[in-house]
C-alpha cells in the first residue's frame, strides 16, 4: 500500500496500541475483536463485513457468527483503530491510529484501491463552517473518488 506518511507502524505495534487504547476507553479487548483487527491489518484494501466474516471463518476453520463480526467492527471503530469507508460499506485498519487526525480517503473507482491522508485542517474547517450554520458535527467521513496513479496511466 502506498502511503503519504513518513513513518509506518509494525503490525505488532498497531495491535499493542489497539489493546492499550481499548483499556484507556474501558473497552474489553476480546478474542473476536483481536481476530477481526488482526485480519484487517492483513488487508491493505477495504473489506466488507461479509468478506471479513468469510475470511475469519476460513482462517479459523469454524463458523463465525455475523453478529460477532459486526460487534467487533463497531468496537474497533469506536476505539479509533478501524475506519469505515461509507461509500464502499467496507472497513480497513487505520495505519496511524496514534495520530490525532480526521480520515480523508482517496478511493479509486477503477481498481478499488484506497489510500488515506491524515488531515488536521479540512475537517476543522468544515466543522467551523457547519457551526456557523448552527450545526454541531459529530462524525466526519471525507472521501474523494477518482482514479489512482496506476489506473490513470
Amino acid at each position: 500500500m502506498s502511503s503519504h506518511h513518513a513513518h509506518s507502524h509494525s503490525k505488532a505495534d498497531l495491535i499493542a496500541y489497539a489493546e492499550k487504547r481499548a483499556a484507556q476507553l474501558k473497552q474489553r479487548w476480546t478474542a473476536p475483536r483481536a481476530e477481526a483487527y488482526d485480519a484487517l491489518l492483513d488487508h491493505s484494501a477495504p473489506i466488507t463485513a461479509y468478506a471479513l466474516l468469510e475470511y475469519l471463518s476460513t482462517r479459523h476453520g469454524r463458523d463465525i457468527k455475523p453478529t460477532s463480526v459486526y460487534r467487533a467492527l463497531e468496537a474497533l471503530c469506536d476505539i479509533g483503530v478501524v475506519v469505515k469507508i461509507e461509500s464502499l460499506n467496507a472497513f480497513r485498519a487505520c495505519r496511524h491510529p496514534q495520530e490525532d487526525h480526521r480520515h480523508l480517503f482517496l478511493v479509486c473507482d477503477g481498481c478499488g484501491h484506497t489510500d488515506e491522508i491524515a488531515d488536521h485542517g479540512i475537517g476543522e474547517k468544515l466543522s467551523h463552517a457547519a457551526a456557523a450554520h448552527g450545526f454541531k458535527t459529530g462524525r466526519q467521513v471525507l472521501e474523494l473518488h477518482g482514479v489512482c496513479r496506476d489506473c490513470g496511466k
